[in-house]
């Protein structure tokens, strides 16, 4: 399973919300901001940990359960759009490319994708994206 790429799995994820209409960007995990705060002073034998990204968990479920993907995105809310909309249509873009993924390297793993919305913004008066 490590010659799948957990990394391509997230970058898999990460251009799926990026492209979804109304997901203005993705927020980075608490722990990588404190991982990259503190790794000047961290010694160089502890690794990287490759599993988290801006905004992007992947986890392979031990025993071969399947992926869990976690994706925390940004939302620009516009007249007729809804929050909710805009999260399941992310959601289903997400299953569908990390499985695309998956398929492409003939792994038949489930998949699990949660989106989380972090923030919502308006767009300024007078401009509508």
């Amino acid at each position: 399973m490590a010659a799948l790429g957990t990394a391509d799995l997230i970058t898999a994820a990460e251009r799926a919300a990026l492209a979804t209409p109304g997901v203005t960007g993705l927020q980075p995990f608490l722990a990588r901001r404190l991982t990259e705060a503190v790794s000047p002073v961290l010694p160089p034998t502890i690794p990287e940990r490759a599993q988290t990204s801006a905004g992007v968990r992947a986890e392979h479920a031990p025993g071969g359960s399947g992926w869990s993907i976690e994706v925390r995105c940004m939302v620009m809310v516009t007249e007729g759009h809804r929050v909710l909309d805009t999260a399941r249509i992310a959601h289903d873009q997400i299953q569908s490319a990390v499985q695309a993924h998956l398929a492409e390297h003939g792994a038949q793993d489930p998949v699990t994708v949660t989106v989380t919305v972090t923030r919502i913004t308006v767009p300024p008066a007078g401009r509508v994206p």
